[in-house]
């Protein structure tokens, strides 16, 4: 597999850049040409439709790598968890309990945060 180490990249990887006619571009790359700083990538998604499906060359500073990490919501975590206990997978149910308590955190945090910017960076003082 051809890797691109200025910009960490690899064939496969999926891409978007602007072209210089201003066509925005999604697409994956197939290839480095070593020689210059081009590369060739697949366009899958374009503004220009003719070019939908097409090899085209961009320069490398013209594109950047799309991030595809991929995060499970708190139902699809639970999910999992409830098969991993149901196969008896105790290592995976481990790391999906981890990643549970890690997005419950998470959320708590950023619903703190919202909590405070509505109120101009005052907590409310609740009575019980």
């Amino acid at each position: 597999m051809e890797v691109n180490k200025k910009l960490n990249l690899s064939v496969g990887d999926w891409v978007k850049g602007v072209s210089k006619n201003g066509e925005l571009v999604h697409g994956y790359l197939e290839s480095f040409q070593p020689n210059n700083s081009k590369v060739v990538l697949k366009v899958v998604v374009s503004d220009n439709e003719r070019i939908i499906g097409n090899t085209v060359r961009f320069d490398e500073q013209d594109i950047e790598k799309i991030d595809t990490t991929f995060k499970n919501t708190e139902k699809q975590l639970e999910d999992l968890i409830d098969l991993a206990l149901s196969t008896r997978d105790h290592s995976w149910f481990m790391e999906l309990s981890t990643e549970l308590k890690a997005y419950k955190q998470d959320d708590n945090t950023s619903s703190k945060t919202k909590k405070r910017s509505k109120n101009n960076g005052k907590l409310r003082n609740k009575s019980f």
